[in-house]
């Protein structure tokens, strides 16, 4: 006879790959299932344990199983043939390290769907793992939520844009029929992460009802062993990352459906979450391990921008260690060819050292033929006159997400094939270059910054940018000691000085220099004594930090108060319009009107210069100061705070230096120069020789970059210097020393603070007893004045009724007119004189007793 086939009632699909230590537990609670309508669908996909042993004893042991053996093709893959197969009404799915917790699980799933009728119904289920937090993790993105959907679109709104319902495929039940429509549009691709994210999608497309009810829990989810989670290793995260490559399926598929335009805002917002999640899990990957896994990141180029978005909004706080990570990636390197476009970059484009290079840089460049597009975050009125003369980029501000799209449409759109990136210490370097690179364009950094700045400043992290200089095609730097330091790390830095700017004739000196034939309006050095009044100059932006601008005013305002016929000139704007007016209000409180100009900002310095005779430099640090090249120029002595390191000086030629922050030293030096016209211009003789000794030996600005930029065309950069490791190693162990002795002296700030903040506590516990003994004092005092008018009226009483007695017992013994009476009321005299005497001498004890009491 034979045997009758019955109906399917429910398919469950199982793909496996080398979960032999769970599987046997997956299989057993298949194998005990009561349902006999039932199928598991077991797809071996290339297991290399024994897994494919275990699968095909449950195919001999039970007839409701299917096994198919297929080489490694992803869990994607395998589902997309377990559904094929799949014969039931409805179908399900169980992953082969999960269980069903009891043997009645698939009856209950197969009355639930043929109740609902619904093309997806969600069931309740159970996590399990020794992490706690990783269970919450996994309960809060399943989401527990009672309710029904209509719709496709309403559906995957729900699901991928707003996270109502978690998208795992486990805790579900489809219709077959809508399961088949949505593989078949599955791309071939190996897929093993986010294969839940990406199939779900498409199902879910197809659908027009989705119902999550409230049941027993009907499946049994092991964390920590798939790939989706548990320990993240840079081998997981290969697969991992790939999920980034979901949204490009989806989107390939809406569109040949004719519906990416409905669809596109919930794809963008699950691109979000997707990203998140793998860039979550690159960063507990230890930074050995991130090397490959930041290539990984970018396995989708369309995305690339959200996920530089969803790295500034993680690093932005720590960029270094992003940096770390990055170092040994695999950057698309820019390919050979001839550089026709630069875009330079600062900020902004006024009011600075920086910004003078940039104007004077960009036009150099442009007469060599690059075509020049400057990129800023801000525009003013302010800006140098000759930038306004070029392209102009406005990018948004740091922190601002559209940055990086910005800054991408407009290197595409300017056609830019190198950067030139003037802010070697900004926040948002990192992020910008690796926008510029992820587009196969040139980077390179110019630092205008010196190391040890940063320790002056009682900041150690100036160590952390090297390895965000190290992702750059080149550095340039403005001294030698920076390109030895920065060798010495393995980086190729190119030192070229900045642009220096020659006067016009006009403004050389004549053949007879410092004749005493020359006019006053042109002897800077002629005797003051001829009401010739002299000229110190002190140009730079209002910055105290750097620049110093309130100690200048101060060593100013002590040579004003010592020389009678000098002028000062104080050139620069600030940051803000307050560092103006505090200039204005300190020469007016010192009545100094009439010896201190302040003149603002100005394009050109040398008008200045050209009647100066004194220039004063109150700058800590600096790296290649354009006030002291063009002092040197127009042959200005210079005083100013000691930089050994500066190139500029190491002649030790047209200059003063003293100690820094010497503001009497440096007022005084300023006095005696301008007492003394033989070493004024002994000095300005030194500074035009050094400054001309300087251009013949150093390359020009314009023939450095140049060399530069042949070489990045032709990939032909110097190989770095091998690291340097005792450099290095002395450097750290610098740093080190130096943020001990930062956080010492924190340390020590704050233990003041606590101590002085204890002590005003106890002081105002003290002032607290005080007022409150003044308080009980007072209280006492008004006790007595109480009591002594008590007393007072006690003994008026007491003095009535005893006179009263006396009066009556002599009115009855002696009446008045006779001889007794006359006798017996001087008696009562006498009597009532003893009697108030006794009174009298009782108050008195009576207040001295109580003033005691008062006392004590």
């Amino acid at each position: 006879m034979t045997e009758l086939k019955l109906p399917i009632d429910i398919s469950v699909v199982i793909p496996v790959h080398n979960v032999g230590d769970y599987l046997e537990e997956c299989l057993s609670s298949l194998h005990c299932q009561s349902l006999k309508t039932a199928e598991f669908i077991v797809i071996n996909d290339g297991s290399t344990d024994h897994c494919a042993e275990i699968c095909n004893k449950y195919a001999q042991l039970d007839k409701r199983f299917i096994v198919v053996h297929q080489e490694c093709q992803g869990t994607l893959m395998a589902r997309k043939r377990a559904f094929a197969l799949a014969r039931g009404k409805w179908c399900t799915c169980v992953d082969g390290d999960d269980y069903l917790p009891f043997d009645s699980v698939l009856e209950a799933e197969v009355n639930l769907a043929n109740k609902h009728d619904v093309d997806i119904l969600r069931f309740d289920m159970n996590a399990f793992s020794e992490d706690e937090n990783a269970i919450k993790s996994y309960l809060n993105f399943r989401k527990e939520w009672i309710g029904s959907l209509e719709t496709p679109l309403r559906i995957i709104q729900e699901i991928f844009a707003n996270g109502t319902v978690g998208w795992g495929m486990a805790d579900k039940i489809y219709r077959t029929s809508v399961v088949k429509k949505a593989i078949a549009e599955l791309e071939e691709v190996t897929l093993i992460c986010g294969t839940d994210a990406y199939q779900f999608f498409l199902i879910c497309f197809y659908s027009n009802t989705f119902r999550s009810v409230k049941t027993e829990p009907l499946y049994s989810y092991r964390l920590g062993t798939g790939i989706s989670n548990g320990v993240v290793n840079i081998k997981k995260f290969a697969s991992q990352s790939q999920i980034l490559n979901i949204p490009k399926y989806l989107i390939s598929f809406l569109k040949t459906q004719g519906k990416y335009e409905e669809y596109s805002q919930t794809i963008q917002k699950l691109t979000t979450r997707l990203i998140g999640q793998t860039v979550s899990r690159f960063h507990k990957l230890s930074v050995e391990e991130s090397f490959n896994a930041f290539d990984y990141l970018f396995c989708n180029p369309e995305i690339k921008l959200n996920v530089l978005v969803a790295l500034h909004k993680l690093y932005s706080a720590d960029p270094a260690l992003l940096a770390r990570k990055v170092t040994k990636s695999c950057l698309p390197q820019p390919k050979k060819r001839r550089i026709k476009k630069i875009g330079i970059f600062f900020p902004r484009l006024h009011n600075g050292g920086v910004q003078r290079v940039i104007s004077m840089q960009a036009p150099l460049l442009r007469e060599h033929g690059f075509k020049i597009v400057l990129f800023t975050e801000e525009l003013t009125d302010n800006d140098y006159s000759s930038t306004k003369n070029f392209p102009i980029v406005l990018l948004p501000r740091r922190g601002d997400p559209k940055r990086f799209e910005a800054l991408e449409n407009a290197l595409a759109d300017n056609e830019i094939d190198l950067v030139i990136y003037h802010a070697a210490s900004s926040p948002e370097l990192l992020f910008d270059l690796l926008t510029v690179k992820l587009n196969k364009i040139f980077f390179s950094i110019c630092r205008h910054e010196i190391t040890t700045q940063f320790l002056v400043l009682n900041k150690t992290y100036f160590a952390q940018f090297v390895h965000t200089h190290k992702l750059a095609d080149s550095i340039v730097v403005l001294n030698s000691m920076e390109q030895f330091y920065y060798c010495s790390h393995g980086i190729n830095a190119t030192y070229i000085p900045n642009p220096l700017v020659r006067p016009t004739a006009r403004n050389e000196f004549p053949s007879h220099e410092f004749s005493n034939q020359l006019t006053s309006s042109g002897d800077k050095f002629l005797s003051a004594s001829v009401n010739n009044p002299s000229h110190i100059l002190w140009v730079a932006r209002l910055d105290n930090d750097q620049k110093n601008y309130k100690e200048a005013l101060e060593i100013l305002r002590i040579v004003c108060n010592s020389e009678l016929n000098v002028i000062c000139h104080v050139v620069g704007a600030g940051e803000k319009e307050s560092d103006a007016e505090w200039v204005k209000k300190f020469i007016s409180l010192n009545n100094l009107q009439n010896k201190i100009v302040y003149e603002g900002f100005s394009e050109n310095p040398g008008s200045f210069l050209e009647i100066a005779d004194i220039q004063l430099i109150t700058s800590t640090f600096e790296c290649f100061p354009m006030s002291l090249v063009e002092a040197k120029t127009y042959g200005v002595p210079t005083v100013l705070y000691e930089m050994p390191y500066l190139e500029l000086l190491k002649d030790r030629k047209g200059y003063i230096s003293v100690p820094r922050h010497d503001v009497a030293g440096a007022a005084e030096v300023i006095c005696e120069l301008l007492r003394n016209n033989d070493r004024r211009k002994q000095l300005a003789l030194e500074a035009k020789s050094s400054i001309n000794n300087f251009i013949a030996s150093n390359p020009s600005h314009i023939d450095g970059w140049l060399d530069l930029i042949h070489s990045l065309e032709n990939g032909q950069l110097s190989q770095p210097l091998p690291v340097n490791q005792d450099f290095i190693n002395f450097v750290d162990s610098t740093i080190s020393y130096c943020q001990e002795g930062i956080n010492r002296h924190r340390e020590e700030i704050l233990r003041y603070q606590n101590l002085s903040k204890q002590y005003q506590e106890e002081n105002n516990q003290l002032h607290a007893k005080i007022k409150s003994h003044q308080e009980e004092l007072l209280y006492h005092r008004e006790r007595i004045e109480q009591l002594n008018l008590l007393r007072k009226s006690e003994y008026d009483a007491r003095m009535i009724e005893r006179y009263a007695v006396c009066r009556d017992f002599v009115t009855k013994l002696c009446p008045l007119g006779t001889n007794r009476y006359v006798l017996i009321k001087k008696i009562a005299q006498v009597i009532y004189g003893l009697i108030k005497r006794g009174c009298q001498r009782e108050r008195t004890r009576s207040s001295c007793d109580i003033g005691s009491i008062g006392g004590g």
